[in-house]
């Protein structure tokens, strides 16, 4: 049967609703555009206390008045990374950057060169290599392309997407106005991309766009050119896809969703042919079961998915991608991020897991 080729479904939740992360981001939005405006209003328009420094009582009340304005900055937003929600409490986000930038792995920038594709290396005569181009799935407040950018040293493109509009206006007003944890914990990189440029790093876009619902084509024909139908502005054709692409709980949030849809209808889905009964009506399926062959035609064949999760088991998250996989296009298991481990009623396990997928063939 076509549900042993993967785990059980979980409950449908109200995280895995549209309405909900617009709701949530909404509300970020808001905390944020509050915050700013009152310590402008602050730097702007001083109060009359402390214009009339020969009055102690004003003196009191000035400062009771910021220490209220402070607290209640805090109560807006106690996070260094507004809109963050994914597994902070696990260090995932550091955690994934630890093993991106890790020698070990291929892309990590330690073993790439400066983008210069047009250049030749004067000590070997080689040809220099270009930076991977990054795609983050779910982007959120874009926090992760942020850490990679600043404290990983990653030069390429950089895209993150997202479903909820009110995420990427989230996404684009905290990049402009570079208060992403990773941008406040040093001092900032004078070289490379991310001068220059008010606003942010032209390197880093985000762009609203539903993965499983979207019309537009992401294969490449032999001449390297996509086909006719939509395209993304965005999207590598030249290269077949994106060098590493980024899910941070995405993938979880799809697999609470109650959506079903009627058979497969992406190109990478190897087991269309499984949602035909024998009497030949489409079989309703979960919406997530679509999710890891979508996210397979995202990726160039060489590169790395690497897919973050608080609700399935290591176990299970490789089932979920490899499960379609046969000697051809596929994923397989390339690496995983360890974590702190814990033992409960005789079993171990851990919070979160993040397992490394390569596309090969």
């Amino acid at each position: 049967m076509a549900e042993a080729s993967h785990p059980a479904h979980l409950s449908p939740s109200e995280l895995g609703t549209k309405d909900y992360w617009e709701t949530f981001y909404a509300r970020t939005l808001s905390h944020i555009s509050t915050k700013h405006s009152t310590n402008s209003n602050r730097h702007s328009h001083p109060t009359k206390a402390s214009s009339n420094p020969s009055n102690p009582s004003n003196h009191t009340n000035s400062s009771s008045d910021e220490d209220s304005d402070s607290d209640d900055d805090n109560d807006v937003d106690d996070d260094s990374d507004p809109g963050t929600s994914w597994f902070s409490e696990h260090n995932a986000p550091d955690k994934v950057l630890q093993f991106l930038t890790d020698e070990e792995f291929p892309l990590a920038p330690c073993n790439t060169i400066p983008a210069t594709t047009t250049s030749f290396s004067a000590a070997d005569g080689e040809k220099e290599s270009p930076q991977p181009c990054i795609l983050d799935l779910g982007t959120g407040n874009g926090s992760m392309l942020a850490l990679l950018r600043k404290r990983g040293g990653f030069r390429g493109e950089m895209v993150g997407v997202d479903y909820s509009a009110r995420s990427v206006m989230l996404a684009r007003e905290l990049q402009r106005l570079r208060i992403h944890s990773a941008y406040l914990s040093d001092s900032e990189d004078d070289s490379g991309s991310e001068s220059g440029c008010e606003g942010g790093d032209t390197n880093i876009r985000f762009e609203e766009w539903d993965i499983l619902h979207s019309t537009a084509d992401i294969s490449r024909n032999d001449d390297g050119e996509g086909s006719e139908k939509e395209k993304l502005e965005w999207f590598p054709y030249d290269k077949g896809g994106f060098d590493i692409v980024l899910d941070k709980g995405t993938f979880d949030a799809v697999s609470l969703s109650d959506e079903v849809v009627k058979g497969h209808h992406d190109r990478n889905d190897k087991d269309e042919g499984k949602d035909t009964a024998a009497s030949g009506k489409k079989i309703q399926r979960r919406v997530c079961e679509r999710y890891p062959g979508v996210v397979r035609g995202l990726v160039r064949k060489g590169g790395f998915v690497v897919v973050t999760s608080c609700n399935w088991t290591e176990e299970e998250l490789v089932r979920w991608f490899t499960a379609s996989a046969d000697a051809g296009d596929r994923l397989v298991v390339w690496g995983r991020v360890e974590y702190p481990r814990f033992r409960f009623g005789g079993r171990e396990g851990q919070g979160v897991v993040t397992v490394c997928f390569q596309r090969v063939e």
